[in-house]
Order: structure tokens, then sequence, then C-alpha cells
């Protein structure tokens, strides 16, 4: 590296990729797995369907920085947690240069956005993940990596308290478990609606609020809600969700 007095800035001899971020949105309807996309309005790939992204720009202050402003540009979508998942720098992946991407994960409650395209984005749509349309560059790839870490993370972690809201019924939960893990049709252990919930109880993290959905009050479904504390003393011990 040079420091060049006429201009104050560092120079490098060595040639420089560009990098992007990208960010795979599930979006749970209470039934099925959603991921957001964007329609591309430029060229490459354009009128195709993406994950929302773009080129990190000067002001960006760090990838998520950049996820997060894209994300907002591209879909209207703000005020999420997302999480780094992996970089992807196959030297073919885009066809103007050399792009490395930091390709970022999130999971929201679909009905909780009004999505829209905007900035280089002509259109932003949920699509079921079960459903989705040709995808440009290498963001097919992507979102099935990203499928992979949910179905190994969700036996761990509970992660799918994110697609709730705080006071939930068991169907809701299992569906959730359902609609990630994909089991098949007769998949016994999984599909088993009278022994979920005996298995969620049995981690310890879980517990009634003492409420039912609103009607009748013999019929209606309990309401669980999340114990964070629990959790996190169940973490410490290794607990594992088996079906």
């Amino acid at each position: 590296m040079k420091y060049d007095e006429h201009t104050k800035q560092w120079v490098s001899p060595y040639w420089h990729p560009a990098v992007t971020t990208d960010a795979v949105v599930f979006g749970f309807d209470g039934v099925g797995l959603n991921v957001l996309l964007i329609q591309r309005g430029l060229e490459p790939y354009k009128n195709m369907w993406a994950l929302p992204g773009g080129f990190m720009r000067p002001e960006d202050e760090s990838a998520a920085a950049c996820a997060y402003r894209e994300l907002r540009e591209e879909t209207d979508v703000d005020d999420i947690y997302m999480e780094e998942m992996q970089t992807f720098s196959q030297r073919t992946r885009d066809p103007r240069e050399r792009v490395i991407t930091i390709a970022f994960f999130a999971l929201v409650v679909k009905n909780k956005y009004h999505v829209k395209g905007g900035d280089d984005a002509s259109n932003a749509k949920w699509f079921p993940v079960k459903e989705l349309p040709e995808l440009a560059f290498d963001h097919k790839e992507i979102i099935e990596l990203a499928l992979e870490r949910l179905r190994q993370r969700i036996h761990f972690e509970p992660i799918g308290f994110h697609l709730l809201d705080k006071e939930f019924t068991m169907p809701q939960l299992h569906n959730i478990y359902i609609a990630i893990l994909d089991p098949p049709e007769d998949d016994t252990k999984l599909r088993d609606r009278r022994n979920f919930p005996k298995k969620m109880l049995k981690l310890g993290y879980i517990k009634e609020t003492g409420k039912k959905v609103t009607g009748n009050p013999h019929r209606s479904p309990k309401l669980y809600t999340f114990d964070e504390e629990a959790y996190q003393r169940a973490k410490k011990i290794g607990m594992r969700l088996e079906f």
C-alpha cells in the first residue's frame, strides 16, 4: 500500500473484487414458509426474480449495514433481525465482474410486512419456498443453504418463535416445524399432532399463559409463550428436540 499525498488516500497495487450482500428473508403465513424476492429492474437478468441485495457503498459501515439498506430500498422492509450466514465467491457467479456476496438470513411473521418494490427493483413479492420462480445469479443455491441451516438449527434453537406472535397455540407452532422440516406425508413422528405438545413442553421453555384463543372456552386451544430464561438453562445442558 502507498499513500498518495495528492489525493490523501491509500492506493493499493492489488486488484479488488466487488462486494455485495443478499438477504434471505423467510416469512411464515400460518401454514407455509415463504421467501421474499424482488424482480430485477436492470440488467443482468432484468425482469428475473432474485434476493434483495446489492453492491456495498463507501458509506456503508459494514456488510450488515449494506444488507439492511438494500432490503429497505428494494422491498420497504425494515426493523428486522438478520444474521450473517455465509460468503459466496464462485468466480462465475456474476456475469459483470468478480463479485463476492455476503448472505444474510432472517425469520419474520409474514403478515406484519407490506412489501413493495423500490430503487432498482421493479417489484417485491413473497413466494412459497416450494414454488420459487427461476432465480438470477446463484440465488437458488443461497436459498437452499439457508433452508438447510434452518432445518439444522430448529432442533437446537427456538428459531420458530421468530415466526409467531408472543402468544401462540400448539397447532401454530407445529405448523412451523412442518413447514421448515418438510417431512414426508407418512412421517408419523413429526406429523403427530397429539404427541407434539408433549415433546415441546418437555423442553421446559414453553409455558402455558392460562389463556385460550377467544371463543368457546371449552373448545378453543390454549395459548402458550416462550420462556427465555428457561431456554438459557436448557441451552447449557445441550437439550435437543428429537422427532
